[in-house]
């Protein structure tokens, strides 16, 4: 593969801000955006947001309007835009590439949420099939995980692993909307919300907001904090959906990976913490093995005795994931990599962690996306 601009090391992320996760009657979607974004600029020691030329927001799943937003904050970007399917990797490497063509100089990324009365709601758009009827994202992750099962003879226990992970990360998180323990004794014994799914396997919808701000090489070095500079990239989808050989288990993933390896000069092994959007807890299962952090079907071993745990063989999601911090899609994940990069975390902190790996999987619309990010 083509080496990628990255490799010159000339994007970086300089500043992030997250809200509490989980009930904000007292505050709408733009203003939790707001207070995301003002402290992502103060986390980068930026005084004036007007150096900020590109805004990037999500408008999907009940979020924020780009234009909008710039309104609310008195600004006049060069460039504001949204995507189509806007979760946190794609936004992400779409400002990524306004920096890296010279367009901008410094891009905020931005999502909120705030819709009354969905907190603690199962995340996942609803669509209507005609072959399997009334679907969301976690019906196709259990119609996947059940064919899993079938041809590897995984026990009910592996979804579990991922779940107590999550919490027992969340727990020491201080905005995570859902801090609570759990063990697997208390996961086996939960009703299946969608067989072979239960509760604590999908993730549950929460209000917040996260910002991030990126910027050209020469400015990030400038900044109050250690940059977190992208690394490398790669992305594979899927159109021709159940067309593909088993398009259950994802295997759009393998090219994401060897994109973003073959890119970044890397292996799994090289990888000292993973971030995945774990919209469903079967997503980190398809991923570590699709990655090549183990081999197929191998996943419940390597994750059992908390090999994904913080101190185990690779920490995965150490905020809790969007089963334990909140669902906001992939864009709480990129807070995260950036302040355990930085070694910020306290509690959580994953050791001499300084190569961190995002993957993304869209469902429903099957994208693979994969994003790796390095302090220097």
């Amino acid at each position: 593969m083509s080496r990628q601009i990255w490799h010159r090391h000339e994007v970086a992320v300089v500043g992030v801000g997250a809200t509490r996760q989980g009930d904000h009657p007292d505050r709408g979607a733009y203003a939790l955006g707001m207070d995301a974004f003002k402290a992502a600029l103060a986390d980068a020691g930026i005084d004036d947001r007007h150096r900020i030329d590109g805004v990037l927001t999500s408008r999907q799943l009940s979020g924020i309007d780009p234009m909008q937003f710039c309104r609310y904050a008195g600004m006049n970007p060069r460039v504001t835009g949204d995507l189509d399917y806007s979760t946190g990797g794609f936004t992400t490497q779409y400002a990524a590439m306004l920096l890296a063509t010279g367009t901008c100089e410094m891009v905020a990324c931005i999502y909120a949420r705030n819709l009354p009365g969905s907190t603690g709601k199962p995340c996942g758009v609803y669509d209507y099939d005609f072959d399997r009827g009334l679907v969301n994202a976690n019906a196709i992750f259990a119609l996947g995980w059940s064919q899993y099962k079938a041809r590897y003879g995984a026990g009910e226990e592996v979804l579990g692993y991922v779940a107590v992970a999550a919490h027992r990360h969340a727990a020491l998180n201080p905005i995570a909307a859902w801090p609570e323990l759990l063990t697997m004794k208390q996961y086996l014994a939960d009703d299946y919300v969608v067989s072979p799914l239960r509760s604590w396997d999908i993730a549950r919808i929460t209000a917040g907001g996260v910002a991030l701000i990126f910027a050209r090489r020469e400015i990030a070095q400038d900044l109050a904090k250690k940059p977190v500079y992208l690394h490398a990239v790669g992305r594979q989808q899927a159109p021709r959906l159940y067309e593909n050989e088993d398009q259950l288990l994802c295997p759009g993933m393998r090219s994401a990976a060897a994109q973003v390896y073959s890119a970044a000069g890397m292996t799994p092994g090289d990888v000292d913490l993973l971030l995945v959007s774990d919209a469903s807890s079967a997503a980190v299962v398809h991923t570590l093995e699709n990655y090549g952090f183990c081999g197929e079907g191998e996943a419940g071993a390597f994750m059992a005795g908390g090999g994904i745990e913080i101190g185990g063989r690779l920490p995965v999601n150490p905020s809790g994931g969007q089963l334990g911090e909140g669902y906001l899609v992939g864009w709480l994940q990129h807070a995260e990599l950036v302040r355990q990069l930085r070694g910020e975390c306290g509690a959580r902190q994953v050791a001499d962690a300084q190569i961190a790996q995002y993957c993304a999987t869209g469902r429903q619309r099957e994208d693979f996306l994969s994003s790796i990010y390095v302090i220097e």
